[in-house]
C-alpha cells in the first residue's frame, strides 16, 4: 500500500510539474543598431535637451551666480572621461583588438567608469543645488544622466 501511494504521489508531481504555466518565450532583442533602436535614443536625447532648455538649464549654468561654477566643470569632466573611456573600450578594444569586451576582462576600467559617474553625480548636485533645490536639481540630473550620458554611452 505504501509503494502504491508513493508511486500515486510520485506520478502527481511529475503529472504537474509538465503542466506548470510558463511565460511565453520572448523575442530577441533588436540589434543596437537597429534602426528603432538608433530613432529611441535620439528621441530620448533629443526629449531631454529639449527639457533642459525649457528649464532654463543651459542658460542658468553659463550666466547664472547661484551656480557653483567650479563643481559644474568638475561634473562635466567627468561625464566626457566616463565617454572616452566607454569609447575607448568599445571602439579600440572591441572593434579594433578584437577583444571580448566584459566585466571579467576589463574589471579596473568598469570601476573607473563607476567612480567617474558617482563623481559626476555629485559635482553636478553640487553645482545645481543652489539655484534649483532639491527635487528640480535630481530631474535634472535624471535628465542628464539617463536621458544624454546613458543614451550616448549606448550609442556608440
Amino acid at each position: 500500500a505504501k509503494r502504491t501511494a508513493q508511486a500515486s504521489t510520485s506520478s502527481r508531481n511529475a503529472t504537474t510539474s509538465k503542466h506548470r504555466h510558463h511565460a511565453p518565450p520572448r523575442d530577441p532583442p533588436l540589434p543596437p543598431r537597429h534602426p528603432l533602436n538608433i530613432l529611441y535614443r535620439t528621441s530620448v536625447i533629443g526629449g531631454s535637451v529639449y527639457g533642459l532648455h525649457r528649464m532654463s538649464v543651459f542658460h542658468n549654468i553659463v550666466k547664472s551666480p547661484q551656480v557653483d561654477h567650479q563643481w559644474f566643470k568638475v561634473g562635466l569632466a567627468a561625464s566626457i572621461a566616463v565617454s572616452m573611456i566607454k569609447a575607448y573600450m568599445e571602439l579600440y578594444e572591441g572593434k579594433i583588438r578584437k577583444q571580448k569586451v566584459q566585466y571579467q576582462n576589463y574589471r579596473s576600467c568598469t570601476h573607473a567608469v563607476m567612480l567617474l559617474i558617482l563623481l559626476a553625480s555629485i559635482a553636478f548636485h553640487k553645482s545645481l543645488w543652489g539655484l534649483y533645490g532639491g527635487m528640480k536639481t535630481m530631474f535634472i540630473m535624471f535628465l542628464f544622466g539617463f536621458g544624454i550620458l546613458l543614451q550616448l554611452c549606448l550609442f556608440l
